[in-house]
């Protein structure tokens, strides 16, 4: 089968290549949605092949997002490409508008999607039960509500797409849970986003009523007062805090990951939280530049207290998921922090650590999902000893290790790095605790490592303690590349990147310089 599927894609890519990239991201928004309807009719009720049918489309899917990133030109004056929309009305009395395009900032974000999505049903290809039909359909319409959820340019449309990608990832936690609480998880994920992303209904009426559209653009040049400036920038933000999440909105994401299965905590990581942070970059900075760089300094004060606070609630978990889950916490509020710097340096190294968040995060829910498929078991005083029966394990979970220490040569350290250097251009009081985050997750990340890797393995697990498959392997492999990628070429997304930035801050009204001390105020 493994021959098959690598012939197909070598011929898929070869077609798909002579394509011309005019008029593609259409074809990207329509292929997954139409994937999961064919799912719905196709008859039989063999798993294998609805698993070899997912993987094969997500494959393709891959190749077209590659195809439309070697067709997008970052140098182009207009900031958005590919546009393509829907414009019908009907007798005058419903009218529909709604545009799709392309940055260089969603063209990453897609491209990530993309990239996760066969890596989540490689991950899932030994699941066995009688919703794994179900499973894989879900899979795949939501990879579909997130390529236009991070391509649209219409706000009420966005918002729909906001919670829609919500529906799936409730199901996967019921479809794949490992334990009773697995209710009480996604009931705390769907209270805490649905309420927090009703705060922007009220803020898109209100832009509505106020300039007759919803369409991003147009909304841009909108000329609004201060006071309501300040009152929208306030629902857009607690729509988004929820779901980076910030402090104290995170307690829905630990309980989340561990009582989901490894393909829904590796979407969840790698794509679903970077919604938020999209969300505050895309709305927050871009639409509102004055009252994002005058409330900056509360919003840091929040990312500091998350980055140390959630650092230490680290040291203390003795479940091995929890501790990739608050690391998590802790590594987006850097971002965060990072983003409302509100200098160039700052936010590139803010959508840098972003982007390798999205691949580190998930190869270490792979290999925890890996040596619970084994053990039956995630808690650290069961494990040990890992490095004599699973080298090869042992070897990837050192690797990716690094990267969330962010050490020169991995991706994180360039973001980190570059976030660090726009904190430090706006205030050295942030950065003195940043850094001691920082050291916090190397202490952290050390202490896992060498509790699961090192030590003397426990009798009553060793027998179930096989080393990596080759389809583990060459999943943590194909993340590794593109871990070692980044990290050795960071200029292959920074130059991309670079023009959306300065798109940016020729957009931007004039930025509002706060002092040392208003950190603390």
């Amino acid at each position: 089968m493994w021959p098959l599927v690598f012939s197909l894609c070598v011929l898929g890519t070869a077609l798909l290549y002579t394509v011309p990239v005019e008029g593609l991201l259409l074809t990207v928004l329509i292929v997954p949605l139409a994937r999961a309807l064919f799912l719905c009719v196709l008859p039989g009720k063999e798993s294998k092949l609805h698993r070899f049918y997912a993987l094969l489309f997500t494959l393709v899917t891959l190749i077209l997002c590659t195809r439309l990133w070697r067709g997008f030109v970052p140098a182009a004056v207009e900031p958005f490409q590919q546009v393509v929309g829907l414009n019908r009305s009907w007798n005058g009395l419903l009218s529909i508008k709604l545009e799709f395009g392309l940055d260089s900032l969603s063209l990453w974000m897609v491209l990530l999607t993309a990239a996760l999505m066969p890596l989540a049903v490689l991950c899932s290809w030994n699941t066995q039960n009688a919703h794994s039909q179900s499973f894989y359909r879900l899979l795949l319409a939501l990879e579909s509500f997130l390529f236009r959820c991070f391509t649209s340019l219409d706000l009420l449309c966005f918002y729909v797409l906001y919670e829609c990608s919500l529906l799936p990832m409730f199901l996967l936690i019921g479809l794949g849970g490992s334990r009773a609480r697995k209710v009480r998880a996604a009931y705390l994920l769907v209270l805490y986003t649905l309420v927090g992303s009703l705060a922007m209904l009220p803020c898109l009426l209100l832009l509505y009523s106020r300039a007759g559209t919803t369409n991003y653009l147009l909304l841009r040049s909108l000329n609004i007062e201060s006071s309501r400036q300040l009152l929208l920038w306030w629902g857009f933000f607690l729509a988004f805090a929820v779901k980076v999440p910030l402090m104290p909105l995170h307690l829905w994401l630990p309980e989340a990951h561990v009582e989901r299965s490894t393909a829904g905590s590796v979407l969840l990581a790698g794509v679903l939280l970077k919604l938020g942070t999209y969300g505050l970059l895309r709305f927050n900075l871009y639409m509102f530049p004055e009252r994002s760089a005058y409330l900056g300094p509360r919003v840091s004060t929040i990312c500091l207290i998350g980055v140390i606070y959630r650092s230490l609630t680290t040291l203390r978990q003795v479940d091995l998921k929890k501790i990739v889950a608050y690391s998590s916490v802790a590594h987006m509020s850097m971002v965060v922090l990072a983003l409302f710097t509100m200098n160039e340096v700052g936010i590139l190294g803010s959508i840098f650590t972003m982007l390798a968040h999205g691949v580190r995060s998930p190869a270490l829910f792979l290999c925890v999902g890996a040596l619970y498929d084994r053990t039956h078991t995630k808690r650290l005083k069961y494990l040990g000893g890992a490095a004599t029966a699973m080298p090869l394990f042992s070897i990837w979970f050192f690797i990716f290790s690094l990267c969330n220490m962010a050490l020169p040569l991995t991706p994180n350290f360039v973001g980190e790095f570059l976030s660090l250097c726009g904190i430090f251009a706006q205030n050295w009081v942030s950065l003195t605790i940043c850094l001691g985050g920082v050291i916090l997750s190397a202490v952290y990340t050390l202490w896992a490592y060498a509790r699961v890797v090192h030590g003397m393995p426990k009798i009553q697990y060793l027998s179930g303690m096989a080393d990596l498959n080759r389809r583990e392997w060459w999943s943590l492999a194909i993340l590794a590349i593109i871990a070692l990628w980044w990290g050795l070429k960071p200029g292959a997304v920074l130059d991309s990147l670079g023009s959306t930035v300065y798109y940016w801050q020729q957009c931007s009204l004039a930025i509002y310089e706060p002092a040392p001390w208003a950190l603390l105020i």
